[in-house]
């Protein structure tokens, strides 16, 4: 939808949201003119008008809440505004039928009669402004019969009278006009500004997807989906300090495949990626969530144990114990059975050890599991 039908849209949900108000002026006012006019020798006439101006407002109420229906269930279109239109055209003619009383009427009732075809005008332009084709259909056939038949008297004064009644109405068109303006002026900066507001959350959120998936980036490993070195050295340094204050332990496992290279060779590159993604889910069902577990080289993985026990070696061989068996079960590898093994090297983390030192330490603890043969284990010492 264009922002000109936009503005249309709310410029006409506005016409109808203040319908209420010039109908009620119209019974109001139908109803004091006719009272005036009691007892007079157009009495009669006055309370035929009268009725039918109620008629038309009860005419009115039932095609507003028609019109209300169709808005809200098949939405805004130009023809269902200038239909809506045709029902103040009613009103409209309705009210001009009032000036054809006036003729040959005393002077007090021309006045009465002028007084309250222009304030119906005036509040027309308030409340039917924002539909500048609705504040027309309204106010044209209302002023219309009296300009006419003031401008065909031979009276000068009725004469004058149609004069200044075609400068007010020239006038109320103007003030209406300025209005309209003001009301699409107003209702365009809300909409822009609204488009505006979107278009920056839009943007602020991906952006914001954006740094997530940078930040997914730079600490994960994209093959795997597993915290690379970067993110592994900050969850270890958050274990530590954990350890520290809660004065509970921390230990790494330092793990390195056997018998991957085979799989490389024979297989492909491509099959040592599906190897390496299938070691990377069984080793993270053996491993509590609140331990990180890291892939630190081709097929090297690393699992941090935080807040261990005091007496902590027998939780930590435990842990190890459970990575050897996740490798008991042949890999299944493009309709190929290949069986693969890990050596790990296990280190506990020292009071004032730093994290290059830790990794170091384990790193060769796990090379001294490779030379007792595939599927061992070795403390650092």
């Amino acid at each position: 939808m264009s922002l000109q039908t936009r503005i249309d849209e709310a410029l006409f949900h506005r016409l109808l949201a203040g319908a209420r108000i010039p109908l009620i002026g119209s019974a109001f006012g139908g109803l004091l003119i006719t009272l005036s006019q009691w007892g007079s020798d157009k009495s009669d006439l006055f309370i035929w008008w009268c009725s039918s101006v109620y008629a038309v407002i009860a005419l009115r109420v039932w095609l507003l809440k028609r019109c209300q229906h169709r808005l809200a269930k098949h939405g805004f279109n130009y023809p269902l505004a200038y239909k809506y239109c045709l029902t103040l055209a009613l009103s409209g003619l309705a009210w001009g039928a009032l000036g054809l009383l006036v003729k040959d009427a005393p002077p007090m009732t021309v006045i009465i009669v002028i007084t309250a075809i222009q304030a119906m005008v005036m509040g027309g332009v308030v409340t039917m402004a924002s539909c500048i084709p609705a504040f027309f259909a309204f106010s044209l056939p209302a002023m219309l019969p009296t300009v006419l038949m003031f401008s065909f008297s031979e009276n000068l004064s009725s004469f004058i009278m149609a004069v200044f009644s075609v400068i007010f109405y020239l006038l109320m068109i103007g003030v209406a006009f300025r209005f309209n303006q003001s009301l699409r002026q107003a209702t365009r900066i809300t909409f822009e500004n609204e488009d505006l507001i979107g278009s920056l959350k839009e943007a602020y959120h991906k952006i914001s997807v954006q740094n997530q998936e940078l930040n997914h980036v730079a600490h994960h490993d994209l093959l795997t989906g597993l915290p690379n070195r970067k993110l592994l050295s900050l969850r270890l340094q958050q274990a530590m300090e954990l350890a520290m204050v809660k004065k509970t332990g921390t230990a790494i496992l330092y793990l390195d495949l056997d018998g991957f290279k085979a799989v490389n060779d024979q297989l492909g590159h491509d099959a040592g990626d599906l190897a390496l993604i299938e070691v990377a889910q069984r080793l993270s069902k053996v491993i509590r969530g609140s331990d990180t577990l890291a892939r630190v080289g081709g097929d090297e993985f690393v699992v941090v144990l935080s807040d261990l026990p005091e007496h902590s070696r027998a939780s930590v061989e435990m842990v190890a114990q459970k990575c050897l068996m996740a490798f008991a079960q042949a890999f299944q590898i493009r309709d190929a059975e290949c069986r693969l093994g890990t050596s790990i090297g296990l280190a506990l983390c020292q009071e004032g050890q730093t994290i290059e030192a830790l990794l170091s330490v384990a790193d060769k603890a796990m090379y001294q599991a490779k030379l007792m043969g595939c599927g061992q284990m070795s403390w650092a010492p």
